[in-house]
């Protein structure tokens, strides 16, 4: 891979195939149609615990045979973001429901705006 002149030579490992239609970022318009974290990570990681002081909560991961708490979600931001300390991975809603749906991105927003309602 050649460094471009935009990244002052700083060679950069490809994006995860499921991202790489992704856009950088979400149109807020889109993000404010998502579900609200804490309502999505509830309905969908029972073992979900007390939301902590800093905003996240823990549960077992869906991504693995988990019998100790080792996901970490964020219910009182936005983004919702999600970190497996297992190593499944890290991102936020909308990473962990195309990780969880095995959707692509757009689709993955798609279901995730629709079933907001």
């Amino acid at each position: 891979m050649t460094p471009s002149a935009h990244d002052s030579g700083t060679v950069r490992p490809p994006r995860p195939i499921a991202l790489r239609n992704a856009p950088k970022r979400l149109p807020a318009r889109w993000r404010q149609r998502l579900p609200a974290p804490e309502a999505y990570y509830r309905q969908r990681i029972p073992s979900l615990g007390a939301l902590r002081r800093d905003g996240w909560a823990q549960g077992l991961c869906p991504f693995h045979e988990d019998h100790h708490p080792s996901l970490s979600v964020q219910l009182d931001h936005p983004r919702g973001g999600w970190v497996c300390f297992a190593g499944c991975g890290r991102g936020d809603l909308i990473a962990f429901h195309m990780r969880l749906t095995t959707l692509p991105f757009v689709d993955a927003v798609r279901d995730l705006v629709e079933n907001a309602r």
